[in-house]
């Protein structure tokens, strides 16, 4: 027989495609970060600087941007210029509203200054300031000059007309765009505000620039001016009313403390006016704001009312009362002197319940009650000082206290002489 050979076994490596485990964390690594980056270029957004004087609590992440109530970005970046006097505002705006940043469009911050008109502002204040947008036409832009508030009326509500009013008294804070209005409704808004000094007559006025919506003033009757000029018609309509008595004035809403704005409403007796030229605009005929200069003079006179009160001298006899009071809850004597009444009072009590026929322990014990009582006093006097010692200076309290002593000292001296009116009662005395 030949011998069995044993089979033997032979290994064979094979190579497969997958690169091994090692590998799955720089891969998985790779591909976040390329859905991430697809992600950004398909709902990344625009970045845009805006020059702002003031940051103004503006926050990079935290501070929206807002166009008709809906957020469209956040500032991104908030930094100091390069002049050193103006603030640079990094904003990143969603991508699809990329249409609406051309050099017409606006920004302005909501809540940067209090504006009692603005009940947005009031809430923009404790949340912080808010950016709002405006589209406006234009090239694109990536540029622009921001305000601190509302803008004025712009080409973004059509053609405006520019006219000029002068106040022969301070403006306040008439700020630029302000509104103004005609019979309470918005028709235009201020533009510019400047103090203005005639060196020939020596007159001081404030000329303010104000621009007119045609679109907001309610002209009927007329076709749109085919040329987009709308000075014909505008003139036209303010002549005729200057004439029946439409003149501008200075308000504030709310009273005295809301923001000024321009009023352009018919005033009762009015002297004749007409339009008039300066500057080349025509010019406004204006009278004095009756409503708020009688608003300032009465609040003028309450303050000074409240001056002449009697505060800091009230708020010392109220100190000096305190004390005297905390001095006679304080006094030993005094608590001792009430302590020592309490009893005798009882001991009477007991006494009239008994109905003793010895009036003589109930007389003495009367007595002492009224001595025990205008010792209380005494000692009252003795802790609030001499400058305290007459009776009307006491408290109410040691003033009924010492009318008892007296009340208590006559029952005992009654008593003494008419022993029977514990049974009897007391019986009228005869006239002698």
């Amino acid at each position: 027989m030949s011998p069995i050979r044993s089979q033997r076994t032979q290994a064979e490596v094979r190579h497969s495609r997958w690169p091994g485990w090692i590998w799955a964390v720089p891969i998985a690594a790779i591909g976040v970060a390329g859905w991430l980056g697809v992600r950004a270029l398909v709902h990344g957004g625009e970045t845009v600087t805006v020059t702002f004087d003031n940051a103004y609590g503006m926050k990079a992440d935290d501070t929206l941007v807002m166009l008709r109530g809906v957020r469209i970005g956040t500032v991104s970046d908030v930094e100091l210029g390069p002049d050193g006097r103006h603030v640079e505002t990094k904003l990143r705006i969603d991508r699809a509203q990329k249409q609406y940043l051309r050099s017409g469009t606006r920004f302005f911050l909501r809540g940067a200054q209090l504006d009692l008109g603005d009940p947005s502002s009031l809430k923009a204040m404790v949340a912080g300031p808010e950016i709002v947008m405006e589209p406006g036409p234009g090239t694109p832009a990536d540029h622009f000059e921001g305000l601190d508030r509302r803008p004025a009326l712009a080409p973004l509500h059509g053609p405006v007309v520019l006219y000029a009013v002068r106040f022969d008294g301070a403006a306040g804070d008439l700020k630029t765009g302000a509104d103004v209005e005609l019979r309470g409704f918005r028709v235009g808004t201020v533009t510019n505000v400047r103090l203005s000094y005639d060196a020939g007559t020596g007159a001081l006025s404030t000329p303010v620039q104000i621009a007119l919506d045609p679109s907001q003033l309610g002209i009927v009757g007329a076709p749109p001016p085919s040329n987009g000029d709308w000075r014909p018609f505008v003139d036209g309509m303010l002549t005729r009313l200057v004439a029946q008595g439409l003149r501008a004035r200075l308000s504030q809403d709310p009273p005295l403390v809301g923001p000024r704005k321009v009023d352009l409403d018919f005033v009762p007796g009015a002297a004749s006016a007409t339009l008039t030229a300066d500057s080349g605009l025509p010019v406004i005929p204006s009278v004095a704001s009756a409503d708020f200069d009688a608003m300032t003079a009465k609040a003028n006179q309450i303050i000074t009312k409240i001056d002449a009160l009697p505060i800091k001298e009230t708020g010392e006899q109220v100190r000096g009362i305190a004390a005297h009071i905390n001095a006679l809850s304080s006094s030993p004597q005094i608590r001792d002197s009430l302590t020592h009444i309490d009893h005798s009072v009882a001991q009477i009590d007991q006494t009239l319940q008994q109905v003793s026929p010895q009036i003589g322990p109930l007389v003495a014990q009367l007595r002492a009650t009224a001595s025990a009582a205008d010792r209380a006093v005494a000692a009252a006097n003795q802790t609030l000082g001499a400058n305290s010692a007459s009776q009307n200076d006491l408290p109410a309290a040691l003033r009924e206290l010492t009318d008892t002593a007296r009340s208590v000292r006559a029952l005992a001296d009654y008593l003494d002489r008419h022993p029977e009116a514990l049974v009897r009662g007391r019986q009228p005395e005869e006239n002698r």
